[in-house]
């Protein structure tokens, strides 16, 4: 097992070396985008790349007029077989259908009937690269070549890669081919805007944090939906303190013995080891309102987004400083609900200060309310800008 496990290795190392490490930058200019996604999941990752399929479709690019400069984005349901062959693919679902509640909240989403493969005979001093681009989620970078058939990616023009990095910790180091050029990286977080540009350089032979300028390297953050709660509902806050029962739950514990029965803890939907179906988003906003305090000491892998979610509801927020979170850009909150160090008395004190002065302390997330109610205008712009890298800055129109 051990003997075929590395002659894949040096399958996937001689794949990349042979066909990847040389590509260029592609310069032909991108008409249809596509998002790689699972199908019938409602988690934050398949939700980003809704909102971006959204956005994408719901602004023009320069003069409306020109059909050079439209982009069209599609959904692109996928499925990772790592059973049948060698090497992991990824294989398209077909009559997938985006769920309900995407549906609702963001209306300019279109899906992909097929997968964009190789398109086009590559002419003599043609761009190798046909008008389509791939976007993966970061979680997914052993597949965004698993689409192209290499029997004829000599001869035809291959689609264009996108990673979007929205989180660093899910990728577990799994994307090693920081050489390629024909990649363009989308980061969501301070904190995965560094893991990039940290590689980067390091393949470059420049040192950690030096200034550099990456044409492939461009902002892309998400938003929170407005999602409000039910009207039958009342502000009782009859809950104390929410917790994510999936992150850094020996932390919660600690504290939970520490305080006793003096504050009630409950956790937000089942945990892991429960066979039960996680929260809804609906279910887990109406969970929110009705309660005072969110804590968070698990890995922050990215911009998490119930953080973000629990604000907006009208909790304070309390954290460590692990991943994304020791990034003011990426969690713009006081250092007084930050804990650098875990310290069970110390966060046992700050959560009685905050249940017993709630509406002064919320105060101090004014600031951060309103940082998260611009991030999707803060969006437009990344989309914008992204859009215009992808049009306007190619120099080769589609042929």
């Amino acid at each position: 097992k051990r003997a075929r496990t590395e002659e894949l290795e040096s399958e996937i190392d001689n794949r990349r070396n042979n066909n990847y490490l040389h590509l260029p930058f592609p310069k032909r200019k991108v008409s249809k985008i596509y998002l790689a996604c699972p199908p019938n999941v409602q988690t934050g990752g398949p939700e980003a790349m809704h909102q971006l399929c959204h956005k994408i479709n719901s602004l023009q690019v320069g003069d409306s007029t020109d059909s050079n400069n439209i982009v069209d984005a599609f959904m692109l349901f996928l499925r990772e077989d790592n059973t049948t062959h060698e090497l992991p693919r990824a294989f398209h679902v077909k009559n997938a259908a985006i769920l309900p509640p995407y549906r609702s909240t963001y209306c300019n989403l279109k899906v992909a009937e097929s997968c964009p493969s190789l398109e086009g005979e590559i002419g003599i001093g043609d761009d190798i690269f046909s008008d389509s681009l791939i976007i993966w989620p970061e979680c997914w970078t052993h597949l965004i070549d698993s689409l192209v058939d290499m029997k004829l990616a000599t001869t035809r023009k291959r689609y264009q890669n996108c990673i979007w990095w929205l989180s660093v910790d899910n990728n577990n180091s799994k994307y090693k081919d920081w050489s390629r050029k024909d990649v363009l990286h989308l980061y969501q977080s301070e904190y995965a805007k560094n893991y990039v540009l940290n590689n980067l350089r390091k393949i470059s032979s420049l040192k950690p944090n030096q200034e550099t300028y990456f044409s492939n390297v461009q902002a892309m953050t998400e938003f929170i939906p407005d999602r409000r709660q039910p009207h039958d509902m009342t502000q009782t806050r009859d809950l104390q303190v929410l917790y994510n029962p999936f992150k850094g739950i020996h932390y919660t514990d600690e504290i939970r013995r520490r305080s006793g029965t003096k504050f009630k803890f409950t956790p937000i939907g089942p945990g892991p080891h429960v066979n039960k179906e996680r929260l809804s988003p609906e279910e887990v906003t109406t969970l929110l309102h009705r309660a005072r305090v969110y804590i968070d000491f698990g890995p922050h892998p990215g911009m998490d987004r119930l953080p973000r979610e629990a604000a907006m509801a009208g909790l304070i927020v309390i954290t460590n400083q692990e991943g994304a979170a020791f990034y003011h850009n990426d969690v713009p909150i006081s250092t007084d609900y930050k804990i650098k160090r875990f310290d069970v008395e110390k966060v046992h004190k700050l959560l009685k200060e905050c249940l017993e002065g709630y509406d002064e302390k919320l105060k101090d997330f004014d600031s951060y309310i309103k940082w998260i109610n611009g991030q999707e205008g803060t969006m437009e712009k990344c989309v914008k800008e992204m859009l215009n890298a992808l049009t306007e800055n190619r120099p080769l129109v589609i042929s």
